[in-house]
């Protein structure tokens, strides 16, 4: 049972860490061409 939440913790540092990338990655495209943003929303 230790084994597995220590899988979870670190799957879930991962993730949070995938998502802050995809993130910065996300504004990046926001300021290079907004009107495709735009049209999405």
């Amino acid at each position: 049972m230790e084994n597995l939440i220590e899988t979870i913790e670190k799957f879930l540092a991962y993730s949070e860490e995938k998502l802050e990338e995809l993130s910065a990655k996300n504004q990046e495209l926001r300021q290079e061409s907004p009107s495709k943003t735009d049209a999405k929303t």
